[in-house]
C-alpha cells in the first residue's frame, strides 16, 4: 500500500478525534488540505515521522523512474547512490520513531546483503511489530481480520486496519517475508506468510499470488484449486496472472503438456503481456517495500512473472517449451511492436 494512500488516512483520523461535529463541507475540506500538505496534520513525533517518511518513498521512486532509460553503468552507480542516500534518511526516521515501521522495513531491503540476511532481519522486524500489536486493544492473531470488532468502538475490521500504519507495516513486512521466501526457494513458508496477509480486510493486496505459485512449484494440485474456488471476489483469482500463470506451471511440473498447453494461452491471450515477459525476462524495480499498483496494462503480468522466476528457472527447458507452443511467439512479438519493447 503507497504512504500516500494510507498516512493521509491516519493524519485525518488523528484530526477528528478532536475535532469532532464538523459538517459534510468542513470534512471534505480537510481531507483536500491533509491531501495537499500532510505536514501541516502531524501533530506528534509519529505523525511527523511518517511524513517524512512518505517524502522519502516518493522521492526514491520518482528517482527510480528516472533512471529507467539510462545506459547500465550509469543505473548501477546513480541507483547504488540513491539506495545509500534512502537508507541513511531511514534510518534517521526509524532511530527518531521506532514505530514507523515501514521505514525500517525499506531500509532493510535497501540494504547490500545475502537474502538470507535480510530474511533474518525481516523477521526480527516482524516480531518487534506483532509483539507491539498484541498489546494494542482489540487486536487479536486469532481473530478471523486480526481484530475483534466488538472493541473497535463502531468500527470494523477493514477501516480499523486502514487507520493504523503500524498495522499496514507489519502487513508489509509479512508480504515482503513471503516475497522472498519465494525468492529463496521457501515455498511452504511464503505460502504461510501470504495467507497470514490474506487474512488482513482494509489491505488491499495480491498476496493470493504468491500462494498460489509456491503451491504450484510444490505441485499441490488439490490446494491449488481449492484456494482458487474458496478466495473472496476480492483476490479476482480467475483473472489474475499469477492463477493463470502457476496453473500453466502446475500443470508442465506434472507432467501434463495438453492441459499445459491450454493453460499457457489462456495465460498468453488473457494477461497483457504475458508472452512477452515470459519469453523476455525484463527488469523490473524491486519491491519497496511491496508490490506497488499497476500503472499500465500489462504490469500485473510482468509482476507475477517477475516472481515466478525462481520457479521457471529451476524448471528445465519450460521457457523453451512455452516458446514451441503455437501462437505464443507471435503474442511475444505483437506485444512487443504494440507497445515498443
Amino acid at each position: 500500500m503507497e504512504p500516500r494512500e494510507y498516512i493521509p488516512v491516519f493524519l485525518e483520523h488523528e484530526y477528528l478525534k478532536t475535532h469532532d461535529g464538523l459538517t459534510p463541507a468542513a470534512l471534505e475540506l480537510v481531507h483536500e488540505e491533509i491531501a495537499r500538505n500532510p505536514a501541516q496534520f502531524a501533530a506528534d513525533d509519529h505523525a511527523r515521522a511518517l511524513v517524512s517518511y512518505a517524502r522519502t518513498h516518493e522521492h526514491l521512486m520518482r528517482e527510480l523512474d528516472r533512471m529507467e532509460d539510462l545506459p547500465d553503468d550509469d543505473f548501477d552507480r546513480q541507483r547504488e547512490r540513491l539506495f545509500n542516500e534512502t537508507r541513511q534518511a531511514m534510518h534517521e526516521i526509524a532511530r527518531t520513531d521506532q514505530l514507523c515501521v515501514d521505514a525500517q522495513l525499506v531500509d532493510i531491503l535497501l540494504a547490500d546483503v545475502p537474502i538470507d540476511s535480510c530474511l533474518n532481519d525481516l523477521m526480527k522486524l516482524e516480531d518487534a511489530v506483532r509483539t507491539h500489536l498484541c498489546n494494542v486493544p482489540g487486536f487479536d492473531l486469532e481473530a478471523e481480520h486480526y481484530w475483534r470488532e466488538s472493541e473497535l468502538d463502531g468500527m470494523d475490521a477493514a477501516e480499523r486496519t486502514r487507520i493504523d500504519p503500524i498495522m499496514i507495516g507489519w502487513l508489509h513486512t509479512l508480504e515482503a517475508i513471503a516475497q522472498l521466501s519465494l525468492a529463496s526457494a521457501r515455498y511452504r513458508a511464503a505460502a504461510d506468510y501470504a495467507r497470514h496477509v490474506m487474512r488482513s480486510q482494509g489491505y488491499d493486496n495480491r498476496a493470493v499470488g504468491t500462494v498460489l505459485l509456491a503451491l504450484a512449484r510444490l505441485e499441490d494440485e488439490e490446494h491449488f484449486f481449492e484456494l482458487s474456488h474458496e478466495a473472496g471476489p476480492e483476490h479476482a483469482i480467475e483473472d489474475s496472472p499469477w492463477y493463470l500463470l502457476g496453473r500453466t506451471l502446475l500443470f508442465y511440473k506434472l507432467g501434463r503438456r495438453k492441459n499445459a498447453r491450454r493453460a499457457l494461452r489462456d495465460f498468453a491471450t488473457r494477461c497483457e503481456g504475458g508472452a512477452f515477459f515470459l519469453l523476455n525476462p525484463t527488469y523490473l524495480t524491486p519491491y519497496l517495500p511491496v508490490r506497488p499498483a499497476p500503472r499500465d496494462p500489462w504490469d500485473l503480468s510482468h509482476q507475477a512473472v517477475w516472481e515466478a522466476d525462481c520457479i521457471i528457472v529451476d524448471t528445465p527447458d519450460f521457457v523453451t517449451w512455452a516458446a514451441s507452443v503455437d501462437g505464443i511467439e507471435e503474442a511475444s512479438e505483437q506485444f512487443a511492436q504494440r507497445y515498443g519493447f
